[in-house]
Formats: C-alpha cells, sequence, structure tokens
C-alpha cells in the first residue's frame, strides 16, 4: 500500500502529500486512519468554507456525486463537515487529470474516441438523475485503470435552476462555456455537451478551439466566431 506521511486530519482521513488545489480547496493523498485505505481527500479552506453559498456548493457537489451510480463517475467514499471546513474522499486517480496529460501532446485517435464514449455516457447519466455539470473540461477528468472519471461537481445544479446567476455572473470556465449561456441565457444538457466537444477538440487536436487573452476573449470567441476543424490544427 501506498505509504501516506500523515501532517493533518479531515475527519478520520490522515492527509498526507498535496495533490494539487485553488484557493477553494486542496487535495491531499490521505489514508484512512482505521481501514488504512488511500484515497484523495478535497479539504476546503476556512476562508471558503464561511461563505454560506460556498458551503452550500460543497452539499450540492457531495449530494450529486453520492446520488450517481456510473463507471465513469468518480464515486465519493465519504463526506464530512466541521465548524472550519468540510471535505470530500475519492478514489485515488493513478493516471492524473486529463489536462496533466494533455501538457504532453494530443491523445491518439482510438484513445481520444474510447475517452469521449466514456466521458459521453458519464454525462447521459448525470442528465438523467436531474443535473447539470457545468464545467466540463480537462482539469475535471481523472484517469485511472478503471475510469476516466468525471470530476469536481461543485458547480452541477438541478436542471430546474440553471439560469445565469441573479447577479448576471456567468458560471463555468470561459474556453468551455456555450454560446447560450454566455448570451444569458438558461443553460440545458445541451450546455454540458457543447463543453464535451471543446474537450474532444483539445483532446484530438492537442489545443483548445479557441486562443485568447483572459476570459473575455474566450468567451467572445466561443460567442462569435466559427467553430474551427481539428483536422486544421492536427492533419488526419
Amino acid at each position: 500500500m501506498t505509504a501516506v506521511l500523515a501532517t493533518a486530519a479531515a475527519g478520520p482521513w490522515l492527509l498526507g502529500e498535496r495533490l494539487g488545489g485553488g484557493g477553494q480547496a486542496t487535495v491531499h493523498r490521505a489514508r484512512h486512519a482505521t481501514l488504512g485505505r488511500v484515497a484523495a481527500v478535497k479539504v476546503i479552506h476556512p476562508s471558503a468554507w464561511a461563505d454560506p453559498a460556498f458551503r452550500a456548493r460543497f452539499r450540492r457537489e457531495c449530494r450529486a456525486l453520492a446520488a450517481l451510480r456510473h463507471p465513469n463517475v468518480v464515486p465519493v467514499l465519504d463526506a464530512g463537515e466541521s465548524e472550519d471546513g468540510g471535505y470530500l474522499a475519492m478514489p485515488l486517480a493513478r493516471g492524473g487529470s486529463l489536462a496533466d496529460r494533455l501538457r504532453r501532446g494530443p491523445l491518439p485517435a482510438d484513445e481520444a474516441v474510447a475517452l469521449l464514449r466514456a466521458l459521453a455516457a458519464a454525462l447521459d447519466a448525470v442528465h438523467a438523475a436531474g443535473h447539470l455539470h457545468r464545467d466540463v473540461t480537462p482539469a475535471n477528468v481523472l484517469l485511472d485503470p478503471a475510469g476516466p472519471w468525471l470530476a469536481d461537481f461543485g458547480l452541477a445544479r438541478p436542471l430546474e435552476a440553471t439560469a445565469v446567476t441573479a447577479e448576471g455572473l456567468l458560471v463555468g470556465t470561459a474556453g468551455f462555456m456555450a454560446p447560450e449561456v454566455i448570451a444569458g441565457g438558461r443553460a440545458g444538457p445541451a450546455a454540458d455537451r457543447y463543453a464535451l466537444a471543446a474537450l474532444a477538440f483539445e483532446a484530438l487536436a492537442g489545443r483548445p478551439p479557441f486562443a485568447g487573452e483572459g476570459a473575455g476573449a474566450l468567451l467572445y470567441a466561443h460567442a462569435r466566431q466559427a467553430p474551427p476543424r481539428a483536422s486544421a490544427a492536427r492533419p488526419g
């Protein structure tokens, strides 16, 4: 079993090596104190946990994952909360993320097709369960011999509650956002499928469909420019 050097704890999980993270959460390799099972544990930062809206998103992510049973949706092993923060335990993806893999170049065509079939099936399951993912990106696809897994449901919402926020803020990642969402419309399953198509382009061509300096340029390109052909970036 992989060794984990414990430095702190989240519920019953002894946290070790930092695997990634950002301003709101950190992901650690961790070991269950009783069972010895190794997993990836997402730990919410106290500063983010202080925001009631963030706590609601975290609980929504836990509920969405717990309700989904599909081989290509990352399973939830455990979740918990305290006054200082929350945590979510998931299987440890041995191949990292698709974003990590694409830094080495595009996928072979047959490998990309198999990956996209699995992700499309996962999205079908998400939609059939009455949810949207709203952030389908290479960073949110985990690679494992048992996977791939669609992960990070922090932005997932029920289908009946998917309009742009009351403050007019767009929710998602600029390089994968559907034109109707950018225009302020209500997101639907087609928006997730659009993001999957942008992901497919990057997997096959080795670069995103559009490039630009900053989120504004990317949003404009997705809303106004004609979609490029992957074969133009990677003949064949």
